[in-house]
């Protein structure tokens, strides 16, 4: 046997745990669905190389023939590190209000300064997150600066205090046109209008700090620190400027833990460059830009002309809760399966920071090549994240020369979204599938598990035990295979029957047909026997006369077991003391058997049951019988009745041979004997036992027949159904 076929005879599954395994099938889906996922992210990425390429070819058309934008004057030539400003072209003066919305409608972006723009640091402070927000314009003679400030303990300039640097406070620093180095604080009592404070350039001297009527401000207050608008006159600011923030926590000794900004503690070379874009540059940048989308426009000697656009801006595709649970059913579906994928599928990756929020020089190979009057396109990986920066750059040019190029950069944490949520969504349809099947697949094994069990019960009790066939109901009127197996089972059934039927009429077709010739016989004899025959005749018509005898005892044996099946089918139940049948029926054996012995043992109590005592009788006639002419020479025939809960058992034993092996199954069939058959003795059928069985049916009862383990015999057993109504 293969070891398939051992495995197989070793473990037995039913039909439905095969199919169940079968719909296990279904769980290939979720592999495909990653592997589908993974495909169209490969699209996706290629789709959006394309599209940042064309927003870059757009842009550089767009200033072609346009030297003018790239022409820097002597101190923007000059930019230098992280420190330089740019400020923004504003089409409208700005509301000094506390309130940014002016900045974003006029198309400004708010650059974060964070741990690289650490100046000073408390020995005792953790290094602090991004906490100033900062964007600055020009309108018309005024410079505008707006801060936004993340800051969970705010800490207001106190009114007896003299130092205007003992509370947060904002630092300007400003080298002005005719060179010199100025210093100013803005610090509040309170939100509201702000005026700064014009301090010594050397540090010691803060606590003689003036009034500057010149710089305006408003100071809002906000959950998670505060907002300041900022006005300047901008003949007041030369070449170069700085702003910084400087955190107090502590109220009581008013130190300052930390100063982050792009000013310096040291003279003016620590103030960035400041410098304005042109605006043209920055309009056509905003009219072609993406959303999501960084656009670069850089000179040729690789000075930043203007950036517009930032990379968080995907962040805005992304759907929140509420949205999804407008999409319907299964995205609600997929926010309760959320943190169970989350076991297995780790999520998306979002952009926290603006990588490279601001550099006043471009330093990407990608502009590199374009410069050269090449179109190229890359990637780089952010540390610490799957996520990667696509950046396409393009030539910019005038009079066939290259006068600067054009740097389109876009995340792919838009497509990584869109990859993590489809496969969110193929996952959640995966489920909803393997459900949906296993539960159909489930419900229909059990549907065909029924039918079979129900086609398996009728076949098992289309024969009793005693292989007469009962009343046939297997057939089925379902059109398909077990259909067609009901079908042909009954019908084999019906014919079986038929044939069974005609085997159980045949003993009283026989016995009527034989009588008539057997009375010929007889007569025929009896008129022999008066006419004068030789001597030697006698013998043989004695011989004649018994063989006719017997055939005349086999028809009557048949008859009676054919007529005891027809009053079965006709007969009346009764509800009868078996305690008093037994006990008369016992009495009657001791005078029909007077060299046998009875030991009787029934309860003091009536038993009853419901069936016909006539039958109840005869069906102890019968095991008697049985037991006599099986019992050993001198021992007693044992008769109890015991009663139980629900049933009452009559127990015929006697001493004698055991029951062969041969026998037991089929003991109480008819035409079954095991009687040795003694020429002259009349003709055993083995119909005792027979009659038994149908007795035993006809109330219901379960006989048995066994070998005794107290001494060498045999006992049957009827139990007999009790009345639940008995009393007793």
């Amino acid at each position: 046997m293969s070891l398939l076929g051992k495995l197989h005879s070793r473990v037995r599954l039913s039909i439905r745990s095969k199919m169940l395994l079968v719909s296990c099938v279904l769980l290939a889906i979720p592999w495909i669905a990653y592997r589908y996922a993974g495909e169209l992210e490969r699209i996706l990425r290629e789709n959006q190389e394309t599209a940042v390429l064309n927003t870059a070819r757009a842009i550089a058309t767009a200033l072609n023939d346009r030297p003018s934008l790239f022409i820097a004057t002597r101190h923007e030539a000059a930019l230098d590190g992280p420190n330089a400003i740019i400020a923004y072209k504003l089409p409208r003066p700005i509301a000094l209000d506390g309130r940014l919305d002016d900045w974003f409608s006029q198309g400004a972006e708010l650059r974060a300064l964070g741990r690289e723009h650490v100046i000073e640091q408390a020995l005792d402070a953790e290094v602090a997150p991004i906490t100033l927000w900062h964007a600055s314009g020009v309108f018309d003679t005024d410079l505008y600066a707006a801060f936004e400030i993340i800051d969970e303990r705010l800490v207001y300039r106190a009114a007896t205090h003299a130092r205007v640097d003992a509370a947060d406070h904002i630092r300007i620093g400003i080298h002005t046109p005719w060179g010199e180095l100025r210093r100013y604080i803005v610090s509040t009592e309170a939100p509201g209008p702000v005026t700064a404070f014009q301090v010594p350039t050397d540090v010691t001297g803060v606590a003689s700090a003036q009034l500057e009527p010149r710089i305006q401000g408003f100071w809002q207050q906000t959950n998670r620190g505060f907002n300041l608008e900022l006005r300047l006159p901008r003949a007041l600011v030369g070449a170069r400027l700085g702003f910084a923030f400087a955190d107090v926590d502590d109220p009581d000794s008013r130190t300052i833990r930390s100063i982050v900004g792009s000013i310096g503690p040291e003279g003016s070379e620590s103030l960035g460059t400041a410098t304005v874009p042109p605006p043209e540059a920055a309009q056509i940048v905003r009219s072609l830009a993406r959303p999501g989308t960084r656009v670069w426009i850089i000179a040729a000697d690789r000075r930043l002309v203007t950036r517009s656009g930032s990379l968080r801006a995907a962040n805005a595709e992304r759907p929140d809760a509420a949205e999804e649970h407008s999409q319907g059913f299964i995205a609600r579906v997929e926010a309760l399966l959320r943190p169970l994928y989350r076991l297995v599928i780790p999520p998306a990756p979002t952009l926290a920071v603006e990588p490279e929020p601001y550099a006043p020089l471009y330093f990407g190979s990608e502009a590199e090549a374009a410069l050269s009057g090449r179109v190229v396109s890359g990637r780089r990986p952010l540390q610490g994240t799957p996520i990667e920066v696509l950046a396409s750059a393009h030539p910019v040019w005038a009079d066939e020369r290259v006068i600067g190029a054009i740097v389109v950069e876009e995340t792919t944490e838009g497509v990584l979204a869109v990859r993590q949520r489809l496969i969110e969504r193929l996952l959640s349809l995966a489920l909803g599938a393997f459900f949906v099947v296993g539960v159909a697949l489930f419900g229909f094994a059990t549907h065909l598990v029924i039918r079979i069990r129900r086609l398996r019960d009728e076949a098992e009790q289309a024969i009793d035990s005693a292989g007469r066939l009962r009343t046939v109901t297997a057939s089925s009127a379902a059109a398909d295979e077990i259909g067609d197996l009901s079908r042909s089972f009954s019908s084999a059934l019906d014919r079986l029957a038929q044939y069974t039927q005609y085997l159980e009429s045949l003993a009283t077709r026989l016995s009527h047909e034989l009588r008539t010739p057997i009375a010929v016989v007889r007569s025929s004899f009896d008129n022999l026997k008066l006419q004068t025959l030789p001597p030697e005749a006698d013998v043989y018509v004695a011989r004649a006369e018994q063989g006719l005898a017997r055939l005349a005892t086999i028809i009557t044996r048949m008859t009676e077991a054919t007529r005891l099946e027809r009053m079965l089918r006709d007969a009346e139940r009764e509800r009868f003391d078996v305690r008093a049948v037994v006990s008369g029926c016992v009495e009657g054996y001791r005078v029909a058997y007077p060299t046998r012995r009875f030991d009787l043992s029934v309860p003091e109590a009536p038993l009853f049951v419901s069936g016909v005592p006539d039958l109840i009788a005869q069906m102890l006639d019968k095991l008697v019988a049985n037991a006599v002419d099986f019992a050993r020479e001198g021992s007693a025939i044992g008769v109890e009745l015991r009663a139980a809960a629900h049933e009452v058992t009559v127990t015929v034993r006697n001493e004698g041979p055991l029951l062969s092996p041969q026998i037991k199954q089929r003991l109480f069939r008819s035409m079954t004997s095991v009687r040795p058959q003694a020429p002259g003795e009349e003709p055993h059928l083995g119909l005792g036992l027979y009659i038994v069985q149908l007795i035993a049916d006809f109330h219901h009862a379960k006989v048995v027949a066994r070998d005794r383990t107290d001494v060498e015999g045999v006992e049957v057993q009827v139990q007999l159904p009790r009345l639940v109504s008995d009393p007793g």
